[in-house]
């Protein structure tokens, strides 16, 4: 069945209405087309992917744990494993090598994230902590707790003087890394969080629920900006594109959603041709123009979200693909499983290609999503039969 991977597993003391949302079979989405987008200045522009020579996967490394989530550092050189064994691997992925095994939570481990330049790893966990690593060393430079629940998701500020978590308590929080505290919590989400991103040189975080929602947060002031609704099952992911403007969403309903966060519209929705099979992580390629997504039918699938074409699907795992990331050379994409394997997938360049304009394909769902006439930074994404959750954001002294 089509159920949330074993990786987040509830905690002893979970309701059932919380099990419940892990385990309902997906339900196929309905509704009308939507647009496909376009880039201002760019009317039409489309991207030729040419056939690759060669099989797709490039390398499969038996790991000999299950993992639940994965980062590549910033040089493409390693890559961070989060295992349900406690700790976090770091790999030399080309050399196919072991270099250390960070060691100190308590449970599994949800997330991890590189900083942007490469010298701090940040680690979420079931044990209710986040820590923060020197990448060079392996030491752990600081423990940030406060949490209620399983920690499920983890990411860097831009500068790395701040970290996002989500919680299965339901909160999102902003942390100081260097005095360890809890600057900002974020609450308006009804059910657990599952993934939060943090915004390429900004100030906007966002952050996918069981509640079937995404919400884009303000930093500074603590603010939702938006709330993202549409999918019909829980959100198991978000990606932000490099340039801010684009969200991505990956849903248990089977589901990625690409939100235009600019226009506050919603840009794609991609169906998979199993509908049957769920959505669990999704990232952006550097590019832009692609999202990559693990599936609960074992495969990696790459889209052009602006076509709304399936470019690649490559099968392997054998069982969830619980995480993808790709290199920020957007040329290989490495995923992983409760199959105690990292595979090494190649991408497909992007090669841009102008073409004559053309009419936009499909039909916005302007009765299910409309445009809020809320102004400024309070803007939501609201069926008009549902009435807004409650939002707020708290400063901690």
């Amino acid at each position: 069945g089509a159920g949330y991977p074993p990786a987040v597993n509830a905690p002893a003391g979970a309701t059932a209405k919380q099990l419940g949302a892990f385990s309902r079979p997906c339900v196929p989405p309905t509704g009308p087309a939507v647009p496909l987008y376009r880039a201002p200045g760019a009317p039409g522009a489309v991207g030729v992917l040419p056939a690759m020579e060669g099989p797709a996967e490039l390398a499969c490394i038996d790991i000999g744990r299950e993992a639940n989530s994965l980062a590549i550092s910033p040089d493409n050189r390693r890559v961070a494993l989060g295992l349900q064994d406690h700790t976090i691997q770091i790999w030399d992925f080309e050399a196919r090598l072991l270099i250390y095994v960070l060691r100190g939570h308590k449970y599994w481990v949800n997330g991890v994230t590189y900083s942007s330049d490469g010298s701090l790893i940040a680690s979420a966990s079931a044990d209710k902590s986040i820590k923060v690593w020197r990448a060079a060393e392996g030491r752990c430079q600081v423990t940030l707790q406060g949490h209620l629940l399983s920690v499920s998701s983890v990411a860097f500020s831009s500068d790395a003087r701040r970290v996002v978590s989500g919680s299965w308590d339901k909160t999102v929080c902003i942390w100081d890394v260097e005095t360890a505290r809890c600057v900002m919590t974020l609450t308006g989400h009804t059910d657990w969080v599952h993934c939060v991103a943090w915004v390429q040189g900004g100030h906007q975080v966002a952050s996918a629920s069981s509640d079937h929602s995404v919400r884009v947060w303000n930093t500074i002031s603590g603010v939702i900006e938006q709330v993202l609704v549409g999918h019909l099952q829980t959100v198991s992911s978000v990606s932000f594109s490099r340039s801010g403007v684009f969200l991505a969403s990956g849903s248990l309903d089977g589901t990625v959603r690409v939100w235009n966060l600019r226009e506050g519209a919603l840009a794609a929705r991609l169906q998979q041709e199993n509908d049957e099979s769920s959505v669990h992580t999704v990232t952006f390629s550097p590019d832009g123009e692609h999202v990559v997504v693990g599936c609960g039918d074992r495969c990696v699938k790459v889209w052009s979200f602006r076509t709304g074409e399936q470019v690649m699907n490559c099968p392997g795992h054998e069982d969830f693909v619980q995480c993808v990331s790709v290199a920020s050379d957007g040329l290989r994409a490495l995923s992983c499983s409760h199959d105690k394997t990292l595979r090494v997938w190649r991408l497909p360049r992007y090669r841009p290609q102008a073409v004559k304009a053309a009419p936009m394909i499909g039909t916005a769902p302007m009765a299910t999503m409309p445009r809020s006439p809320m102004p400024g930074p309070m803007r939501q994404l609201l069926p008009s039969a549902v009435q807004a959750l409650p939002i707020n954001g708290t400063m901690q002294d």
